[in-house]
């Protein structure tokens, strides 16, 4: 009996609502039905990146040694992935030649080897500069650099020396894994100064990703050399470094 009465009781629960009045959506116009519905969708930060890329194709690995980050140590979610480690201008015969200020000075050099085993090279013709950005804020960045003093063992320096990095040249090349394209610009480093110098700047909502720069050896020069460099017959070695510096925002 009490299964009976249950039975009747839903039966009627069931033909009351298939008669009941829908009201919870009704239309006051009187044309019809509306509703919402809400849509919503969550992103997170990419991964931090540690390893150089192929700088031609910045979204594959490096075709030389993933360990191998050249002058960088990567670390967080905004870093250097990789810096040639070394450029070498080769040797040259000390002599003198007069510029159209008047200025006695030695010959321009272009380096003759630039390391960059990212490439799978132990030299190339490409001095590579590779940024990471996965912060997720497209907050942008800016590279500088700056170039110490060129100095013998014995203690001379090349005073005046200039080293220009064309990095707005036609030859500069500049990837990024999200088609983003940071700016290059022209760097005049006078070796030893503290100032530094921007070369490549990614502005606000540009340089999220892994971003490969690569400025060719034809534009860079060693120059303003001093008239009178203290050299020997089996050659005097002058050497030096150039520091980079990448900054959480770009330069306003």
């Amino acid at each position: 009996m009490k299964k009976t009465v249950s039975s009747i009781l839903l039966a009627s629960a069931l033909l009351l609502g298939a008669i009941a009045p829908v009201t919870a959506n009704a239309d006051t116009t009187g044309n019809g039905f509306s509703g919402t519905t809400n849509s919503s969708v969550t992103f997170q930060k990419p991964d931090a990146t540690t390893n150089p890329v192929d700088p031609n194709n910045p979204d594959q690995p490096g075709k030389g040694d993933n360990g191998d980050h050249g002058g960088t140590n990567p670390g967080g979610d905004l870093t250097f992935l990789y810096v040639s480690p070394d450029m070498d201008f080769g040797t040259a015969k000390t002599s003198s030649t007069v510029d159209k200020n008047g200025k006695t000075t030695a010959q321009t050099l272009n380096p003759e080897k630039i390391t960059a085993t990212v490439l799978g090279e132990a030299s190339t013709d490409k001095l590579v500069t590779e940024v990471s950005d996965t912060r997720g804020t497209n907050a942008g960045w800016q590279v500088t650099v700056k170039s110490s003093a060129l100095t013998s063992e014995a203690g001379d320096t090349l005073d005046g020396a200039t080293i220009t990095l064309g990095g707005d040249s036609a030859n500069t090349i500049i990837k990024n894994t999200a088609g983003s394209v940071a700016t290059g610009a022209n760097a005049v480093l006078t070796t030893g100064a503290q100032t530094s110098t921007p070369i490549y700047t990614a502005g606000n909502g540009v340089g999220a990703g892994t971003t490969a720069m690569q400025l060719d050896a034809s534009d860079i020069t060693l120059g303003s050399l001093p008239a009178n460099i203290k050299a020997s017959e089996t050659g005097t070695a002058y050497t030096g470094q150039l520091d980079w510096t990448l900054s959480a925002t770009p330069q306003a």
